[in-house]
């Protein structure tokens, strides 16, 4: 269904940006972890498991991708937005 290059690109991605991407797979898309696994590890599964594993790992990386973003304009906008004063001594 998805060529091989696909599979590898995405679960490498999945391990770069999530700790333990196969537990969140296996959450998000209702299949089990043993199932997600060899997912992950190329080996042969349902092509309907693998349509879901794969949009689940999509989907995973799209919400990710925007927090990213999200957490990138906040700190645009705290860092340039506040002045920088300098602190000298705690008032106790």
């Amino acid at each position: 269904m998805y060529q091989p290059d696909e599979i590898k690109a995405i679960t490498k991605k999945m391990h770069k940006y999530f700790d333990n991407p196969i537990a969140l797979v296996a959450q998000e898309s209702g299949k089990s972890r043993p199932t997600v696994s060899k997912f992950f590890n190329r080996k042969e599964i349902r092509p309907s498991s693998e349509e879901l594993i794969y949009e689940a790992c999509l989907t995973l990386l799209e919400s990710k991708h925007e927090k990213t973003l999200r957490n990138s304009k906040k700190g645009k906008v705290l860092t340039e937005n506040l002045p920088l004063k300098s602190q000298t001594s705690m008032k106790l």
